[in-house]
């Protein structure tokens, strides 16, 4: 009997790791930016100083695979910008990391379809830092980040909008039964 509970309690631990780690295709193009250019990405603004950046670079190492995006306009600001397509009234998570030098003046932002999501001023020096946000997408969507760095840079990396991990109907039934087939074990043993 014990073997039987502990059997059953390690398939539903399994499914519930299995639900909770299920990984989502991004709808942006380029987010890691390891073509080593912009592709994918409009830019707008001051761009001047806005590279695509490897190791070393202003002291930084990218978050994730080769490259990075530098974001180090003087005097105003410039902008990236991407549009997705997506299901209109569909839940999604932009996901980006962003790390600061420290140095003054400089500022970030971040917006979907207009919307503000963050705007950060002055931040101090930091390493790569996960933002995440969820918003609802209208079928097309764009997503824009706005920057400046006197006289140092931003880092930008792994840029991502994809659908938020909402678990099927099936498998939500699946891990309903396990918990109440777990119960029922539990209970027996009890007796």
């Amino acid at each position: 009997m014990r073997m039987n509970a502990w059997l059953l309690g390690t398939a539903v631990l399994g499914l519930v790791a299995t639900l909770s780690s299920g990984a989502h295709a991004t709808l942006t193009v380029n987010g890691d930016f390891e073509t080593g250019n912009f592709s994918g990405w409009m830019q707008g603004g001051n761009t001047g100083s806005t590279y695509i950046a490897t190791s070393g670079f202003d002291g930084y190492t990218p978050h994730g695979g080769s490259y990075f995006a530098a974001l180090g306009p003087v005097g105003s600001d410039g902008t990236l910008s991407q549009t997705v397509h997506d299901v209109a009234g569909q839940t999604l998570s932009v996901s980006f990391y962003l790390a600061s030098d420290g140095r003054r003046a400089n500022d970030f932002s971040a917006s979907f379809d207009g919307t503000s999501l963050m705007h950060l001023v002055n931040a101090g020096a930091q390493g790569f830092t996960l933002y995440s946000y969820d918003v609802t997408g209208t079928g097309t969507d764009t997503l824009q980040f706005g920057f400046r760095n006197d006289p140092g840079y931003l880092a930008l990396d792994d840029v991502a909008v994809s659908p938020a991990a909402v678990p099927e109907p099936a498998s939500l039934a699946l891990l309903g039964t396990g918990l109440l087939g777990l119960g029922l074990v539990c209970r027996r043993r009890n007796a």
